[in-house]
């Protein structure tokens, strides 16, 4: 990078040696357990939001404001989270906070207040904070940048894998077991997590963290928030990306019952199928983004193209509400993992032992916009209905007010050009 503030101090010795075989195998995995639980709780709330809004009596806003709370927690703790990576490692911080995310769960088990519910919800959004930049900070100080895009991508197959156990299985668990009762198994699984993480990662990352007078030096939030590449990728990091996250964990099944007219079984199958499709277009950019890149079609390129693809794809949503337009969300689904390159192509432009507080700002940046979607959505709805239209005309407006936004994000991110190199 240009701007010398941001160059890696020389370290006195390089004790770093690359995990191969099973040592690498362990590391993959107890990370991507960690990460499935996580997404589990993130997207848990669209299957079952008929149960809860039916159980705890909650109108759309309220029903924004629980699942959002997740997100508000998450994001709160981002800044924070990314020290603690970089001082302490990813194992030590990621299986402490789990142990908070089943707190949370047992506490989302046994309320009935809605305040103590959404406590909970944010207790697990501050203990799942961690699950996917600790390993992506680990990744990136322990592999080689050839290695990242297919590192990244075991990641977002492990969470999409636990999207999919949030939809119509979860549906199935909770009409079955009760939603309560569901939450108290994830606590269970949480603390093995950590427990597994604890034992099994290891502490091959704080090999690389240089002395603490280094941190320093690199600047805080603010600098790195300053920086050319991340304000031009920040805008549509929380409307294109947050905003996806934010309609794939909620808004997707009520759009699909409210606007599409499907019952809730048939949308919970819904997005099954949906979640599904991500997991394919996971696996299949796993191995198709390091060919590219091998080709000279660089991340910036093909992060870009998912920029304009979605947008695309959401304002079709927006117009054409027919009986199989939910065919749209397939189709838009394919280029969602181009979508999260951009964030291996921010990390790979900084200097390795900074690692944690690059991913933890820009991550910031997407749950911030997951929250203000997700809750902003709901309100917007409920605006809308307070004005006399009716459900599904008031879900069109949300959803066209978003488009519109992301639209704004997308000519913002293709008009600025930052003065390093982003061709990573």
């Amino acid at each position: 990078m240009k701007n010398s503030s941001l160059q890696s101090p020389p370290l006195s010795k390089d004790l770093h040696q690359t995990p191969t075989g099973f040592v690498a195998f362990r590391i993959i995995l107890v990370f991507a357990c960690g990460y499935f639980l996580s997404y589990v709780l993130r997207s848990v709330n669209a299957a079952i939001a008929p149960l809860l809004a039916e159980d705890l009596q909650l109108s759309p806003g309220e029903l924004g404001w629980l699942t959002s709370a997740y997100f508000l927690a998450f994001s709160a703790v981002q800044i924070p989270v990314g020290i603690w990576l970089d001082r302490h490692g990813a194992r030590r911080t990621e299986s402490a906070l789990l142990l908070v995310a089943a707190a949370g769960a047992v506490l989302m088990a046994t309320s009935e207040a809605l305040w103590l519910l959404s406590v909970g919800r944010m207790m697990i959004g501050v203990g799942v904070s961690a699950c996917l930049m600790a390993a992506y900070s680990y990744f990136r100080r322990c592999f080689s940048a050839e290695q990242q895009p297919r590192l990244v991508m075991y990641m977002l197959i492990a969470g999409t894998s636990g999207a999919l156990m949030a939809s119509q299985p979860a549906l199935a668990l909770a009409e079955w077991i009760g939603w309560r009762h569901s939450f108290g198994l994830i606590a269970i699984l949480l603390v093995f997590s950590a427990l597994a993480i604890f034992l099994f990662a290891g502490d091959l990352d704080r090999q690389q963290t240089p002395p603490a007078a280094a941190h320093h030096r690199e600047g805080g939030f603010l600098t790195l928030c300053k920086h050319p590449l991340m304000v031009q990728a920040i805008p549509p990091t929380i409307f294109i990306v947050g905003g996806f996250g934010a309609l794939q964990t909620l808004w997707a099944g009520p759009w699909f019952t409210g606007v599409l007219g499907m019952t809730p079984d048939q949308a919970s199958q819904t997005l099954l199928y949906l979640n599904a499709m991500i997991l394919l277009a996971y696996i299949l950019m796993g191995t198709i983004s390091p060919w590219l890149i091998k080709r000279g079609v660089a991340l910036a390129t093909q992060s870009l193209c998912a920029l304009i693809w979605i947008p695309l794809c959401f304002a079709v949503i927006v117009f054409w509400q027919g009986a199989l337009s939910w065919i749209v969300w397939l189709i838009l689904s394919l280029m969602v993992p181009a979508m999260f390159l951009l964030q291996t192509q921010v990390a790979l432009a900084f200097p390795k032992h900074i690692a944690g507080r690059i991913l933890t700002t820009y991550n910031l940046m997407v749950f911030v916009g997951s929250f203000a979607v997700q809750w902003g959505f709901g309100l917007l709805t409920d605006l809308f209905i307070a004005f006399g239209y009716g459900p599904s005309q008031a879900l069109t407006g949300a959803m066209g007010g978003l488009v519109i936004l992301q639209f704004i994000s997308m000519f913002w991110f293709l008009a600025r050009k930052p003065h390093g190199s982003i061709g990573t």
